[in-house]
């Protein structure tokens, strides 16, 4: 028996020494390599890039189109924010986030109105544009959770019939494409993985898409409630004009000024909103033109406020942003690119905490927060009680987005913008020079317990 083993270690030694992985690799350098019996540098690009692009393209829930938009008006809309989830996917989950945060609200405004069939995929449903009304004399135009609530409250239409089921029975998410994505995200999340627990070089390309699949899962947490790709709206039918609803609006105000977006900017304005409002104001415009809106904008800023969410986007996005500090100490091709890397990841780290402090201070003058704070924190007397009036009146009086947020986020968005595309451009860039490594596969039979 003894000799029959010795036998099998002369004879197996040499192969298993030759296919000795990641703790022994060699610390030379490759440039590209073909398809062997491990893997290649087309490996290593394809299965990122098949990944990001299930990531970006399948988890983008966007708002509905107007009603005679064509689809490749749809199709490019859709590409552009796919390059935006590539570019900051952490600012997609703030949107879903935002987007959660306003549909949950809806479902207590309507309760406070005792109505209480309205939903989570209600309010999805009308913040993307799902109910557009159609006056009696004047162009149809879409309406929110917040108008809707303002026609049904005041006799101008009746509660909606349209269940949640179907509003979900709109949605375009099929059983196929669920299972692709969890399938290929799930194998990549593992080959990473396995990598690192058998101390295999893992890819700077492969370590980023590892983030994009973070924020992917984070983004549909988020808009789990979300119908996707809903393409038609459900039209409501009002028996009076715009003209009648504003003049019956009364005293509310911004009633009687012309309105930007819809007729009913009264209620709310959608504000702020990237196409609408801030590209207007540099002189260049590429979301609809038309008046009132056809359909609703895909980019507006949401205001989530204090609380459990918003602790968790904070907690996510600032997650997202650290992950890039595991590559501090990879093998780049060059040290000057080590050295732009580890830039790139502290000044994306640190320009994203910069933004979501300022939103978080603004945020909370929008919603009146650090006025109620200010009353907790001294006496209801008279001078402090005049200061909060104060506080209120300027709050209603400014301006979405202040100028001194304009003025302090330009640059920060420019050098977070730069260094962003450094960390894209090396993650291809780096392919060119791998360590020997990072073409050895794991070796799965290592984690099946055998004798």
């Amino acid at each position: 028996m003894e000799s029959l083993l010795l036998a099998i270690t002369l004879y197996l030694g040499p192969a298993l020494a030759t296919n000795t992985t990641g703790a022994t690799a060699s610390p030379a350098r490759e440039g590209w390599v073909s398809q062997p019996n491990g893997r290649g540098t087309f490996d290593i690009l394809w299965g990122s890039l098949f990944t990001i692009f299930l990531c970006t393209w399948t988890s983008l829930h966007l708002n509905i189109p107007s009603l005679k938009e064509k689809y490749i008006h749809q199709w490019s809309r859709k590409l552009r924010w796919m390059m935006q989830a590539i570019m900051a996917p952490e600012l997609v989950i703030g949107f879903a986030t935002g987007q959660k945060v306003e549909a949950r609200r809806s479902i207590e405004m309507w309760k406070r109105s005792g109505y209480y069939g309205w939903t989570m995929r209600h309010g999805f449903y009308a913040n993307m544009g799902g109910f557009v009304v159609q006056p009696r004399d004047s162009q149809a135009f879409p309406v929110n959770a917040k108008q809707l609530h303002y026609l049904v409250t005041r006799g101008y239409t009746p509660f909606p019939s349209t269940t949640g089921e179907e509003i979900w029975d709109k949605s375009k998410q099929d059983g196929f494409q669920k299972m692709l994505t969890l399938v290929q995200t799930g194998w990549f999340v593992l080959q990473v993985l396995g990598r690192a627990i058998q101390h295999l070089p893992v890819t700077t390309l492969e370590l980023t898409t590892f983030g994009f699949v973070f924020c992917t899962f984070a983004s549909y947490y988020e808009w789990s409630n979300k119908p996707l790709d809903v393409e038609s709206p459900t039209i409501i039918y009002l028996e009076k004009s715009t003209r009648e609803i504003l003049i019956e609006a009364g005293n509310m105000p911004n009633a009687e000024k012309p309105y930007q977006n819809t007729p009913l900017d009264f209620i709310d304005n959608q504000s702020p909103s990237w196409l609408t409002e801030i590209q207007p104001r540099l002189h260049f415009r590429m979301g609809p033109r038309e008046r009132p809106l056809p359909r609703f904008t895909n980019d507006k800023f949401p205001v989530i406020g204090a609380g459990r969410d918003t602790f968790v986007l904070f907690t996510v996005i600032m997650a997202y942003c650290c992950l890039h500090f595991i590559a501090w100490n990879f093998s780049f091709p060059t040290r000057v690119e080590r050295l732009l890397w580890r830039v790139g990841c502290i000044t994306i780290v640190v320009t994203t905490f910069i933004f979501l402090a300022c939103e978080t201070y603004q945020d909370g003058h929008r919603l009146g927060r650090w006025q109620r704070w200010y009353l907790k924190l001294f006496p209801r007397n008279p001078v402090h009680l005049a200061r909060v009036d104060t506080m209120e009146k300027k709050r209603r009086e400014m301006e979405f987005v202040p100028f001194w947020e304009v003025v302090i986020m330009s640059p920060v968005t420019m050098i977070y913008t730069l260094a962003r595309t450094y960390i894209i451009a090396e993650v291809f860039v780096s392919l060119r020079s791998l360590p020997d490594g990072a073409y050895d596969s794991v070796q799965w039979s290592s984690f099946i317990p055998h004798v």
